[in-house]
């Protein structure tokens, strides 16, 4: 069972915890439509799963439910992983368009393990200077691209600015997927055990 004394502290913090997720879900959709300017559902999508995740655990401990709380913890990383991995490969499908591309940069994405080449082109007349979404591991881009060297890419042709290199299928959405199944099967048998 899950200790007294600590369902009582969260009883009192239980407003606290509401208006933190509340906070979390009104600054996540502030920052995607302010600061991103990109009006992906995915981004949406992934602030409501944040914002369930502490009022689930709040709930789970106020009612004294061990599933409830376990549910709670798995059910929404496990929905925020199938949103992520759905998303990237609807947008890797529709990046249709072929075309030639410049690499001129690159972006570090999480803490530098992971690069996203940055890609000069044109398009309609206009120039577009896009980061692709799928990012490579350091050696694989290293390997893969080089700074000033033109590349085939593929392009949304409805929103150029995503762009992929279909070369390679993103590996880092593999381990996603790796890590949504071991979620879906530790919190299957974690309430079918309690």
């Amino acid at each position: 069972m899950i200790n007294k004394k600590a369902v009582e502290l969260l009883k009192e913090a239980y407003l606290f915890f509401i208006f933190l997720s509340i906070f979390g879900l009104l600054a996540r959709i502030l920052y995607v439509y302010i600061y991103t300017k990109d009006k992906n559902p995915y981004y949406i999508i992934s602030a409501i799963i944040w914002f369930l995740l502490p009022c689930l655990m709040a709930a789970g401990m106020l009612l004294n439910s061990e599933k409830f709380v376990v549910l709670a913890l798995f059910f929404p990383i496990t929905l925020f992983l199938i949103a992520t991995f759905i998303d990237t490969l609807v947008r890797y499908k529709n990046c249709t368009h072929a075309i030639a591309a410049k690499c001129v940069s690159f972006q570090r994405r999480g803490k530098g393990w992971y690069y996203a080449p940055q890609f000069l082109f044109r398009y309609n007349g206009e120039a577009v200077l896009a980061y692709s979404f799928i990012s490579y591991s350091k050696r694989k881009f290293k390997k893969n691209f080089e700074i000033n060297q033109t590349y085939d890419i593929f392009i949304n042709p409805k929103k150029p600015n995503y762009c992929v290199d279909k070369r390679f299928f993103p590996g880092d959405k593999i381990v996603d997927l790796i890590f949504m199944v071991i979620f879906l099967f530790l919190g299957t048998v974690a309430i079918i055990t309690i």
